[in-house]
């Protein structure tokens, strides 16, 4: 962020920083497989969008079901992009300007006036103000964590955005995919818990061609306000990891999200010339959960026992991914090395047994049968992870094993799937779990949507991923609130060191692993992919303005 000013301030093109700082086979690459030419006679490009075996027709993005379409933001846009090769730089999108006034509690939006929807109606500000007032006339579908109290139309292309406190912390939500605007003209009066949005409608440069349980095709629109896109058909099969890997190989895909344990050696050493393997960084981190409402998990002497068992580099070299070790404080080292204090930079979870015993000790408890025992209560301990990802089951496995050679303790090992990992971690139906934490939508979001307390919810009621650990603590919440109420970096990074010891020495999770962006791309038919480091996006179809930003720039081989 910059300081704050007196008066208005307009951010157009340029945008802002709202922080300071996401093998098998034989064959050879490149070639053409039979999905890679559309029916049409144009090329297509043929991409995962999820580890799944199965497809269904719910493009409803506010739909509570688990199961829904992929790829949405193809179809849907938000106002702005988060650009998170940057810490979390603001610019715009489907605005084409936005400004705060001089308290930060008035967030205007200056609409793009040549916008429109796929059916050819006209994008104004009514669709705006439909879409932000959903989540304040039904907190349910609230999943972006906003806290705006008043959404207002000022004319047909200027919507105002009102808070009763400053929030310029806020604006990220509107780009990170959980606030894309919907049409009016097709989403009122439906209702949204149960309505699939079979046709959707949208401002993205694509439609739906075809759908079926196996693949999805997308299709360019007419009249797309943006630069043309340069891919005329999108297929989407149904695959599970495993699957997408030798199809990167033979050619038969061209983009997947697949974490590849040892990809140089089975990937892309197979042909360097087309086969990539790139990891960018998310800003989070893939963390240790702890049930907090539930025991043992509520003594902080047996969370910090549990995290001296186990050291994070070698549960990561099971499954060699690209990924590194987490950063303690659970802040990107990478996003965020502006604002990590001195004392926790370079700090990752390592193994201590001594400091691990002495922490049981001092919480009352033994090891007997495998199990944490204390008043002649014994508490059998298990941890969820989610059963497609294979890096996360090789984790899993490493956590346990460290576990019981250091401490005697047996942890339960229950792969979920993820159609039901999400609802039961959500509800607190866990007692330590795999799952993600944190963000690069800059230090007070990541650390609210960790630790939050107005998102605790008692158990058997879901938290909408935030504060899913269950975590009540004043001071958090003291810091919380001071850090979202300023706009001054110094500040910001003064308050975040403090919230960064509750992290490191309360341990209400312990980030463990970086959470990145996997990307596997066979460039033999489609050219220009965006390199980490050297490009301003990531080539990932959940982050809706970056993915079109890519399929903007892409050429064909040849």
């Amino acid at each position: 962020m910059f300081p704050c000013k007196k008066g208005r301030r307009r951010l157009g093109a340029v945008g802002i920083a709202i922080s300071l700082t996401l093998g098998a086979g034989a064959c050879s690459a490149g070639t053409t497989g039979s999905a890679g030419t559309a029916g049409s006679g144009g090329r297509a490009l043929t991409m995962t969008a999820g580890a799944v075996t199965t497809w269904v027709r719910n493009f409803n993005i506010y739909s509570p079901a688990s199961d829904k379409s992929p790829a949405p933001r193809l179809i849907f846009e938000p106002l702005v992009r988060v650009d998170y090769t940057k810490g979390a730089k603001i610019d715009p999108w489907l605005a084409k300007s936005f400004d705060w006034n001089s308290d930060g509690t008035e967030l205007t939006f200056h609409l793009r006036p040549d916008v429109s929807w796929s059916d050819g109606r006209k994008f104004d500000a009514d669709d705006v103000v439909f879409t932000l007032r959903m989540v304040l006339d039904k907190p349910e579908l609230n999943v972006a964590g906003v806290s705006y109290k008043k959404v207002t139309k000022v004319d047909a292309h200027t919507v105002k955005v009102t808070w009763d406190h400053p929030a310029y912390a806020e604006l990220s939500s509107f780009g990170a995919g959980k606030l894309d605007i919907v049409p009016e003209h097709q989403w009122a009066g439906k209702d949204l818990k149960s309505w699939t949005n079979p046709n959707p409608v949208g401002t993205g440069p694509y439609t739906v061609g075809s759908f079926s349980s196996q693949q999805v095709t997308y299709r360019t629109r007419d009249h797309y306000w943006g630069k043309p896109v340069a891919v005329p058909t999108i297929k989407i099969p149904a695959l599970l990891d495993d699957a997408a890997k030798p199809k990167l190989l033979s050619g038969e895909l061209d983009l997947a999200t697949t974490a590849w344990a040892d990809a140089d050696t089975q990937f892309v050493a197979k042909n360097p010339k087309t086969n990539l393997y790139r990891v960018y960084p998310q800003g989070g981190s893939t963390a240790l959960y702890f049930n907090n409402a539930v025991a043992p998990y509520n003594n902080v002497h047996v969370r910090r026992a549990i995290l001296a068992a186990v050291d994070a580099r070698k549960m990561l070299a099971l499954s060699d991914t690209g990924q590194a070790a987490a950063n303690i404080t659970g802040l990107d080292e990478q996003t965020y090395s502006d604002f990590i204090a001195k004392r926790y930079r370079g700090k990752t979870n390592k193994q201590d047994v001594g400091l691990a015993r002495r922490e049981l000790s001092a919480g009352g408890y033994q090891v007997k049968g495998g199990k944490l025992v204390k008043d002649g209560k014994s508490y059998p301990l298990e941890l969820k992870f989610i059963q497609e990802y294979a890096n996360w089951q090789a984790f899993a496995r490493g956590f346990a094993d460290q576990a019981k050679k250091s401490l005697g303790l047996t942890v339960k090992l229950s792969p979920v799937q993820s159609s039901s990992f999400d609802p039961e971690v959500n509800e607190g139906d866990f007692g330590m779990a795999f799952n993600y934490a944190g963000s690069g939508k800059g230090v007070y979001n990541s650390y609210s949507s960790m630790l939050d307390s107005k998102y605790a919810k008692p158990i058997g009621q879901n938290s909408n991923f935030n504060n899913t650990v269950r975590w009540r603590d004043p001071k958090t919440d003291e810091l919380l609130d001071r850090m979202r109420r300023t706009d001054d970096p110094k500040r910001i990074k003064s308050l975040s060191a403090q919230v960064e010891k509750i992290v490191a020495e309360q341990v209400p999770l312990r980030p463990l692993f970086q959470t990145v962006w996997f990307i596997d791309i066979n460039a033999g038919r489609w050219r220009g992919w965006p390199e980490p480091g050297k490009s301003d996006h990531v080539p990932h179809v959940i982050n809706g303005p970056d993915f079109t930003m890519t399929l903007q720039n892409l050429k064909p081989a040849t």
